[in-house]
Protein backbone atom coordinates (compact mmCIF):
# COMPACT_ATOMS: atom_id res chain seq x y z
CA UNK A 1 0.00 0.00 0.00
CA UNK A 2 1.49 3.10 -0.88
CA UNK A 3 1.23 6.43 1.24
CA UNK A 4 -1.73 8.01 -0.72
CA UNK A 5 -3.90 4.83 -0.14
CA UNK A 6 -2.84 4.78 3.52
CA UNK A 7 -3.97 8.28 3.79
CA UNK A 8 -7.22 7.28 2.02
CA UNK A 9 -7.40 4.40 4.51
CA UNK A 10 -8.07 1.98 1.48
CA UNK A 11 -11.24 3.69 0.07
CA UNK A 12 -10.65 3.73 -3.34
CA UNK A 13 -12.95 6.99 -4.26
CA UNK A 14 -10.82 8.76 -2.25
CA UNK A 15 -7.00 7.35 -3.43
CA UNK A 16 -8.48 8.04 -6.97
CA UNK A 17 -9.52 12.26 -5.85
CA UNK A 18 -5.82 11.93 -4.20
CA UNK A 19 -4.18 11.38 -7.32
CA UNK A 20 -6.52 13.61 -9.35
CA UNK A 21 -5.56 16.44 -6.75
CA UNK A 22 -1.86 15.96 -8.03
CA UNK A 23 -2.18 15.57 -11.26
CA UNK A 24 -4.00 18.99 -11.06
CA UNK A 25 -0.95 20.88 -8.75
CA UNK A 26 1.54 19.03 -11.42
CA UNK A 27 0.23 21.28 -13.67
CA UNK A 28 -0.53 23.96 -11.40
CA UNK A 29 0.88 28.02 -12.34
CA UNK A 30 2.83 27.79 -8.85
CA UNK A 31 6.14 25.68 -9.80
CA UNK A 32 6.35 24.62 -5.89
CA UNK A 33 3.26 23.40 -6.12
CA UNK A 34 4.18 21.48 -9.60
CA UNK A 35 7.20 20.48 -7.93
CA UNK A 36 5.94 18.91 -4.76
CA UNK A 37 3.28 16.88 -6.73
CA UNK A 38 5.95 15.48 -9.30
CA UNK A 39 8.13 14.65 -6.07
CA UNK A 40 5.05 12.89 -4.62
CA UNK A 41 3.87 11.03 -8.03
CA UNK A 42 7.59 9.73 -8.64
CA UNK A 43 7.98 8.51 -5.03
CA UNK A 44 10.62 10.61 -4.12
CA UNK A 45 8.79 12.63 -1.35
CA UNK A 46 5.78 11.44 0.60
CA UNK A 47 2.37 13.01 0.50
CA UNK A 48 2.76 13.28 4.74
CA UNK A 49 5.47 14.69 4.14
CA UNK A 50 5.01 17.00 1.61
CA UNK A 51 1.89 18.67 3.73
CA UNK A 52 4.18 18.76 6.85
CA UNK A 53 6.87 20.38 5.43
CA UNK A 54 6.86 24.23 5.88
CA UNK A 55 7.37 25.06 2.16
CA UNK A 56 5.09 22.47 0.46
CA UNK A 57 2.55 22.78 3.84
CA UNK A 58 2.55 26.75 3.42
CA UNK A 59 1.79 26.56 -0.52
CA UNK A 60 -0.78 24.09 0.42
CA UNK A 61 -2.44 26.55 2.49
CA UNK A 62 -2.62 29.66 0.92
CA UNK A 63 -5.55 29.18 -1.07
CA UNK A 64 -7.61 27.95 1.58
CA UNK A 65 -6.28 31.11 3.74
CA UNK A 66 -7.64 33.06 0.51
CA UNK A 67 -11.08 31.23 0.86
CA UNK A 68 -11.77 31.46 4.28
CA UNK A 69 -10.85 35.40 4.33
CA UNK A 70 -13.14 35.47 1.66
CA UNK A 71 -15.99 33.08 3.33
CA UNK A 72 -15.11 35.02 6.70
CA UNK A 73 -16.25 38.31 4.92
CA UNK A 74 -19.73 36.83 3.21
CA UNK A 75 -22.68 38.15 4.55
CA UNK A 76 -24.62 34.51 6.54
CA UNK A 77 -26.87 34.50 3.51
CA UNK A 78 -24.27 34.46 0.87
CA UNK A 79 -22.65 31.87 3.04
CA UNK A 80 -25.98 30.02 3.02
CA UNK A 81 -26.31 30.34 -1.06
CA UNK A 82 -22.61 29.05 -0.94
CA UNK A 83 -23.50 25.74 0.94
CA UNK A 84 -27.12 24.98 -0.81
CA UNK A 85 -25.34 24.97 -4.15
CA UNK A 86 -23.05 22.60 -2.86
CA UNK A 87 -25.84 20.23 -1.69
CA UNK A 88 -27.27 20.31 -5.06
Amino acid sequence: MDDIDDIAGGDEHRAGALRTALDQLRHSPNPVLREMAAAVQNGELGLREAVASNTYGNELAQPFRTFWQTYQEMAPDERDRLTEHDQN
